[in-house]
């Protein structure tokens, strides 16, 4: 989104450039605010609900941030667009704070490295998509690209439901000293 967005207000609104980078620039800024409080829902959701709240908090923010993506490709007006954008930046950037309340549970002996692999992968999956939706070669417009963006990110966020940690549980079992049948997912 980083990469496409100030052309995509640009050629889609006609604002000028310096216009359309400053409306951008608000996407990236979002992160001061939302990272930490995705980090802070995560840790209470993990107080209160455990492991299943860690990984459903993390699925509703990102579900809901696909479909404001969706929305953001779809939107005709200028003021509509950067709303559901801002919208959509905060609650996409507080997914990867809560995704990194989950992180120290895969392994915390090894954190650093899942760490890396976690941002790492990230950064590979904006690549993969620029490369699908957003380089020259495709026959998308930049809208249409943004809105299947979204469906990616709501499609790739059902992954979530795999996720089980035996000690811990995952989204729709608990630990596996309360679940026999959870083991046999495990």
């Amino acid at each position: 989104m980083d990469n496409i967005i100030a052309e995509y207000f640009y050629d889609r609104f006609g604002v000028n450039l310096e216009t359309a980078g400053m409306i951008a620039a608000s996407f990236g800024f979002a992160n001061w605010v939302s990272r930490p409080t995705g980090g802070i829902v995560s840790d209470k959701l993990g107080k209160r609900f455990g492991m299943r709240g860690r990984l459903w908090g993390l699925w509703v923010v990102q579900t809901v941030a696909g479909v404001m993506c969706l929305w953001l490709g779809e939107v005709k007006s200028l003021w509509g667009s950067i709303a559901v954008m801002c919208g959509f930046s905060f609650l996409v950037q507080a997914a990867s704070g809560l995704t990194f309340g989950v992180v120290p549970f895969v392994s915390k002996r090894s954190m650093g490295v899942i760490s890396g692999m976690t941002g790492s992968g990230g950064t590979v999956g904006a690549v993969v998509t620029q490369l699908l939706l957003f380089s020259g070669s495709t026959k998308f417009s930049t809208q249409t690209g943004i809105s299947l963006m979204g469906v990616m990110m709501i499609i790739s966020t059902l992954s979530l439901t795999t996720i089980y940690f035996p000690q811990w549980g995952g989204m729709l079992c608990g630990p596996s000293s309360e679940n026999l049948h959870c083991q046999l997912l495990a």
